[in-house]
């Protein structure tokens, strides 16, 4: 009994599985021809293919219902874009930016104001070094270091011109000395002068005047008559101390009587050359304020 059946199942999976590979065939041609090839009865196998094709809906059918359920599995794990937490998300990178924003506009006003501080110390350093500048411009003019022009006199004195000298008489009356220099000096100075030059040689602070036998020595340089005296300041003032003042009287009163020329022109451009030789200190030093 158990052989059959055994014969028989397998007869009829055979014959079903016969059915399925010739799908262009008709069930009714199919059928006998399936049956005379098992030599089994018909009702069997109406049986069997019935529970094969109920099999095959029943699996398509658990199929569909299984993918559904993934779709669904997957759709609720990717949850909207508009839950609670990208709400937060969205809110914590707004503020950020806005917190960036902040920063650098902070950023931007400092530099602002390192640009405007940069700015006022270079046009403060600007303004210092115009006036440090000018005051050693000043100072240059002043000390003698800068050639200088301007209206004011121009003054020669010579020896005397007398052909001879009489008998008795002291020959130093009949020529320019050292001290008469200075006289001349120190009444251009008293009326005012600015600048004062002995034939090309600037008078400056450390200036000195001294006979070494019949020539004088101005700036450690010879000088010989005759002498060009270039002064600039107020030409009629000048002139007038030169003619008039108390420094004067005795180089004036020996300039009649022993004929030693003395001429003074008024100029309105007189050159007077800048000072060339250098400045010596031994013993005076920068007090520290």
């Amino acid at each position: 009994m158990a052989s059959f059946h055994f014969h028989t199942t397998r007869n009829a999976g055979r014959g079903i599985a016969h059915i399925l590979s010739a799908p262009l065939a008709t069930a009714s041609d199919a059928l006998p021809n399936v049956r005379r090839r098992s030599m089994l009865p018909l009702s069997t196998l109406v049986l069997t293919g019935t529970f094969l094709v109920g099999g095959l809906v029943a699996g398509a059918l658990i199929s569909t219902q299984w993918k559904a359920r993934s779709v669904g599995a997957v759709s609720a794990a990717a949850p909207p874009i508009t839950r609670q937490s990208d709400k937060d998300i969205v809110a914590a990178t707004i503020s950020k930016l806005e917190s960036e924003q902040v920063r650098l506009k902070k950023q931007i006003a400092d530099l602002r104001t390192q640009l405007n501080d940069a700015q006022n110390a270079d046009a403060m350093s600007k303004s210092t070094l115009t006036d440090i500048n000018s005051e050693i411009t000043q100072q240059r003019n002043v000390s003698g270091m800068a050639a200088l022009h301007g209206p004011g006199v121009v003054v020669t004195l010579d020896d005397s011109t007398a052909h001879s000298i009489p008998e008795n008489e002291d020959p130093a009356n009949y020529i320019l000395h050292d001290y008469d220099l200075r006289d001349v000096l120190n009444a251009l100075w008293m009326a005012g002068a600015e600048a004062v030059s002995i034939n090309g040689e600037r008078i400056v602070s450390s200036t000195s005047l001294y006979c070494v036998g019949t020539t004088v020595i101005c700036n450690a340089t010879r000088l010989s008559p005759p002498f060009e005296v270039r002064a600039v300041g107020d030409a009629q003032v000048l002139a007038a101390a030169l003619r008039g003042s108390p420094q004067m009287d005795k180089l004036n009163q020996r300039a009649e009587i022993y004929d030693l020329p003395i001429t003074i022109e008024r100029s309105q451009d007189v050159l007077v050359p800048a000072y060339n030789g250098s400045f010596v200190f031994k013993y005076a030093t920068v007090q520290v304020q």
